[in-house]
C-alpha cells in the first residue's frame, strides 16, 4: 500500500501558498519510517515548504491508498479544509488525523474535520500498522488502542490508548521522504552548515510548568523516557554522514546529565563533525563541565525558556528555576560562544506594568543573541488551563485562549500584551550595544550569517 502524509500550514486563507518552515515535520517521518519497514510506499508532501500543492496533490492522490494528516492547534482549520478537497477528488480514500489537536480533543477532533475519518491520540508509530492492517482487511478498528474513528454516521472509540514504554524500539526517522525539501534557513540563508535535520533524544518532560501543555496531564502514563545514549549516538553517527546540522527538540536535553555527558563524549570519540542545536534546556542545567563537552562536540546554538525576570512570576510558573541561574546559565552560554536564545511570556494573571518593565530590562540586560517575547496563552491540558476551566473562566472545548483581562485571565487585554510584545522585541534589536555585540560575536564565532540575517530582521521593522 501506499501512504501519503500530509504537514498542512496554518493559514486556512493561504494553504495552498508556501510558507517556509524551519524545521522537517519529524512526527511524520517517525510515521513513515513505521510504514516503510512495515513494507509500505510512503510519500510526504509538506505544505510549507512545496510550490505547486494543489496539482502535486492531486497527482499523488492517484497512487495513494491512504491519507495521513498532522493536526495541531493552529491548522485544524485549514486540515478540515485539505480533508474535503481529498474527499471531492477520491471520497473513498481513508483520511487519518493525528497531532496535538487530537491528543487533547480525540473525538472532537473528528467533528472539527469532518471528512476524516480515523483519529489518532498520542504516539502513532505502532498504531499506525494496526491501521495498515485494518485497511488491508486483516483487523477491526475497535482492536487498535489509541484511536477513534466512524462507523454508521457515529463516532467510537478503539482500545485504550498504549504509550511506547521503549523509544529504542523505534526506527530511525525516514528523512530521505523530505530531501527534496530544504530546511534550516531564515531568510533564504543557513545559519549553519547545510543539510538541516532534526531529531529527538526523549519524549516528554520532568517538570510542570504551568502553562505548558503536557500530554501527560491528560494522558495518565504518558511521562519523561529517553532513548539511550547508544541510541541516540548511532543515529547522529547514521545522519552525520548526509547532514551538516541537526537540531535536538528535546524539551530538555540536559534532564539527565549524566546520560548527556555521554552522548556528548561518545560523539568526540566518534569525531563526528556536525553542528549540534540544543533548541530546549533549562537554566537550572547548566554545568562548566557539560557546557565544556557541548563545544566539543560541536554545539553552536542553545535555547532556553527563560519566562520572566521576576522570582515571583517564575514561582507562580512553577519554573523551579532562579533569577540568579537565569544569569549564570546565560553568561556561560556566551563563555562557550553559542549563539544563545532566551524566550520571555508576557501575561501571566498576577503580572503588573511593573512586573512587565522588570522582564524587559532584564532580557537587555543579558548577553543573549536572540530573544523572543510571547504573550501568555491558556493551552488546553497544561495546569493554568485545567484552573482556568475548573474556574469557569475557560470552556473545556476551547484550545488556545490569550491571556485577556476582558475574561478575567490577567490584567492586560491580548492587544494591550501583544503590543508590549512587539514593542519589547524590537527594541531588543535595534539598542546600539546589541549591535556591537553581535559585530564582535560575528568576528569571534567566525559566522557572519547570524549577523547578516540580524541586518535583515533590523531594517525590517
Amino acid at each position: 500500500m501506499k501512504f501519503l502524509l500530509l504537514r498542512v500550514g496554518s493559514n486556512r486563507k493561504a494553504y495552498f501558498f508556501m510558507s517556509q518552515s524551519y524545521y522537517p515535520p519529524l512526527g511524520l517521518l517517525y510515521i513513515g519510517a513505521a510504514l516503510e519497514h512495515d513494507g509500505h510506499n510512503v510519500e510526504i508532501i509538506d505544505f510549507c515548504n512545496e510550490i505547486n500543492i494543489e496539482k502535486h496533490l492531486e497527482n499523488s492522490l492517484i497512487s495513494s491508498d491512504a491519507v495521513g494528516i498532522t493536526v495541531d492547534a493552529g491548522n485544524y482549520e485549514s486540515v478540515s479544509d485539505i480533508a474535503k478537497i481529498i474527499k471531492g477528488i477520491d471520497p473513498a480514500i481513508p483520511i487519518i488525523i493525528g497531532g496535538p489537536h487530537n491528543t487533547y480533543l480525540p473525538e472532537r477532533s473528528l467533528n472539527d474535520i469532518s471528512n476524516a475519518d480515523i483519529s489518532v491520540r498520542g504516539e502513532g508509530e505502532q498504531v499506525i500498522i494496526d491501521i495498515a492492517r485494518f485497511i488491508e482487511g486483516k483487523k477491526n478498528l475497535s482492536e487498535i488502542p489509541g484511536i477513534h474513528y466512524r462507523e454508521n454516521n457515529t463516532i467510537k472509540k478503539g482500545k485504550e490508548i498504549e504509550i511506547i514504554e521503549n523509544l529504542d524500539s523505534l526506527y530511525y526517522p525516514a528523512r530521505h521522504l523530505t530531501d527534496k525539501y530544504e530546511y534550516g534557513k531564515i531568510n533564504n540563508q543557513h545559519l549553519f552548515k547545510p543539510k538541516f535535520t532534526t531529531m529527538e533524544t526523549s519524549r516528554g518532560c520532568p517538570h510542570n510548568c504551568r502553562f505548558c501543555r503536557r500530554p501527560n496531564n491528560s494522558i495518565p502514563g504518558y511521562g519523561f523516557r529517553q532513548r539511550s545514549a547508544e541510541n541516540v549516538v548511532n543515529e547522529i553517527i547514521e545522519i552525520n554522514e548526509r547532514y551538516g546540522t541537526v537540531g535536538i527538540v528535546d524539551d530538555n536535553f540536559l534532564a539527565n546529565k549524566k546520560r548527556a555527558i555521554d552522548i556528548l563524549q561518545k560523539l568526540i570519540d566518534n569525531g563526528t563533525d556536525i553542528n549540534l542545536i540544543i533548541h530546549g534546556a533549562r537554566v537550572d542545567s547548566a554545568d562548566p563541565d557539560i557546557y565544556k563537552k557541548m563545544k566539543k562536540a560541536n554545539v553552536k546554538l542553545i535555547s532556553y525558556g527563560l519566562e520572566s525576570g521576576n522570582q515571583d512570576v517564575l514561582d507562580f510558573y512553577n519554573k523551579n528555576i532562579t533569577l540568579d541561574q537565569v544569569r549564570r546559565a546565560v553568561n556561560l552560554s556566551r563563555e562557550m560562544g553559542f549563539i544563545t536564545i532566551g524566550s520571555f511570556i508576557l501575561g501571566a494573571p498576577i503580572e503588573t506594568k511593573k512586573h512587565i518593565e522588570n522582564t524587559i530590562r532584564f532580557a537587555y540586560s543579558l548577553p543573549l543573541d536572540i530573544a523572543f517575547f510571547v504573550p501568555l496563552k491558556y493551552l488546553i491540558g497544561s495546569p493554568l488551563w485545567i484552573d482556568a476551566v475548573k474556574d469557569n473562566k475557560i470552556n473545556e472545548e476551547e484550545y488556545v485562549v490569550p491571556a485577556d483581562s476582558c475574561r478575567n485571565l490577567g490584567n492586560f487585554t491580548k492587544d494591550e500584551l501583544f503590543e508590549k510584545a512587539i514593542k519589547a522585541e524590537k527594541n531588543f534589536y535595534l539598542r546600539p550595544r546589541y549591535i556591537f555585540d553581535q559585530i564582535y560575536m560575528s568576528i569571534y564565532r567566525r559566522n557572519f550569517m547570524f549577523l547578516k540575517n540580524g541586518f535583515r530582521v533590523i531594517t525590517s521593522y
